[in-house]
């Protein structure tokens, strides 16, 4: 009895190792994970190894004791316990470190986010946006000048989401949650003559070789009306670990002073939403209740003026760049204006200079320049944002500008040992943001360090 009770544990412990495993390539990311990351890569393989080598050798055992062999079948069996309750151990310690999926904290301030699509008067729809840890019932009060208006919830919510609608160019609201706060910001122009922006990527907050302070310090600088930014588009990797809602916090804690003046957009990275982390990415980045009008909750497009922004989802390398991804993305670049301004923002990068990490070529990238860059040069974009490389580099091809700005707050990558054939500049050891002006025919980008000095700068024209 008690041989057949070891045998069915046996089986068990295999079977939830397969389970662990089918569970962790069905989330969002992690076939990206496998095929870039060598180390984790091997740990996947191992783990199947280990569920095949317990079932094969469970039975085995059974096979043996029932034709009552002795002698060293002792040490098999307990060979066969012992991995036993490695099976069992292991996915639940991985369980519990990941978390319980679906929990979240309050937020430390509200956030003001841009809406996908076209606003009226050519100013993007903003969102305030917040969550609660108890179900709540909540007001906010907005408007410009002495002219208000108040939106109120019809019923207790965890997460809040109050749309701001028609709002004018260059004009400063005002917006108070709960009449509580006054926090107020100003709405870009949109006659093409100045649009100034920031961009920024893998923060990595939660990793404890980031550098929090100086993310806050370059925070403070973008937040500052002196410096009239008037947008921030953070390209991903804004947590080392999607799945830990405390780096979530984390990172809010540091971005509340800009998010919640300056409006918004968010990318999501490899790291975002890393193990189950897609699900809190979408909850604190792009909150159901915030409307869609083009795209998805990863990929949408936001218009100022002349000025057209493709925010799309492309995280380690192409895995999740899927077909009606693509079909929308041709869609979206062939409706724009040949004379205005077409600018790509998203994680993952196309061309670019680097080395090999963990097994992966972290440079050139065939498989996004292959996919990608063609629908970038037929369609004339001016700029393609991207992080994921820990470096600062801007590099030109057929008349596209791809700037890489992954130097937000964690660290540096090794030395290049590949140089890209496109690569105008290139450095590394500077935690770093790119602060861009676009006025009229032209676009002035800047490479500022986190003492706000300027690395270098470039003029992009219009394409």
């Amino acid at each position: 009895m008690k041989k057949n009770l070891f045998f069915w544990f046996a089986i068990f412990a295999s079977a939830l190792v397969f389970i662990f495993l089918a569970w962790a390539f069905s989330l969002h990311g992690t076939i990206g994970l496998f095929r870039v990351n060598g180390i984790l890569r091997l740990a996947f393989i191992a783990l199947a190894l280990f569920a095949i080598v317990l079932l094969i050798l469970c039975i085995l055992e059974r096979w043996w004791l029932s034709k009552k062999q002795t002698g060293w079948v002792r040490v098999l069996s307990w060979l066969v316990r012992i991995m036993t309750v490695l099976g069992i151990i292991i996915p639940i310690l991985v369980f519990v470190y990941i978390g319980i999926p679906g929990s979240f904290a309050a937020s430390e301030s509200p956030q003001l986010l841009m809406m996908d699509g076209i606003g009226s008067n050519d100013v993007p729809d903003m969102a305030v946006v917040f969550n609660t840890i108890n179900s709540t019932t909540n007001s906010v009060k907005w408007g410009s000048g002495d002219t208000s208006a108040t939106f109120s919830e019809e019923k207790p919510l965890k997460q809040h989401v109050f749309m701001l609608r028609d709002l004018q160019p260059d004009t400063e609201y005002w917006y108070q949650v709960n009449d509580s706060q006054t926090y107020r910001f100003k709405t870009p122009s949109v006659d093409g003559q100045y649009l100034h922006f920031a961009v920024f990527s893998d923060a990595h907050f939660g990793d404890a070789a980031s550098r929090n302070d100086l993310s806050s310090k370059m925070f403070q600088y973008i937040a500052d009306p002196a410096n009239r930014f008037n947008l921030l588009f953070s390209l991903g990797d804004l947590v080392d670990y999607g799945f830990k809602d405390k780096q979530w916090q984390e990172a809010f804690k540091v971005l509340s002073p800009i998010t919640s003046v300056i409006p918004t957009k968010y990318a999501a990275g490899n790291h975002d939403t890393l193990l189950g982390g897609l699900k809190r990415y979408e909850t604190y980045c792009y909150p159901v209740g915030m409307e869609l009008r083009t795209g998805t909750r990863l990929w949408q497009r936001i218009d100022v003026g002349k000025v057209h922004f493709l925010v799309i989802d492309l995280e380690w390398s192409a895995e999740s760049y899927t077909h009606e991804q693509n079909i929308w993305l041709e869609t979206q670049l062939a409706s724009i204006p040949k004379d205005d301004w077409t600018i790509v923002m998203g994680h993952g990068f196309y061309y670019a200079s680097g080395s090999v990490i963990e097994g992966w070529q972290w440079y050139d990238n065939p498989e996004t320049i292959q996919k990608l860059t063609p629908l970038f040069e037929k369609y004339g974009v001016d700029m393609v944002f991207s992080g994921h490389a820990h470096q600062l580099e801007l590099l030109q091809k057929s008349g596209v500008t791809y700037v890489i700005c992954g130097a937000f707050g964690s660290g540096s990558e090794p030395e290049r040992q590949y140089i890209s054939p496109e690569s105008v500049w290139y450095s590394i050891n500077h935690f770093a943001f790119v602060d861009v002006t676009v006025n009229g025919s032209e676009a002035r980008l800047v490479f500022r360090d986190s003492d706000y000095n300027e690395l270098n700068s470039f003029i992009i024209p219009n394409n």
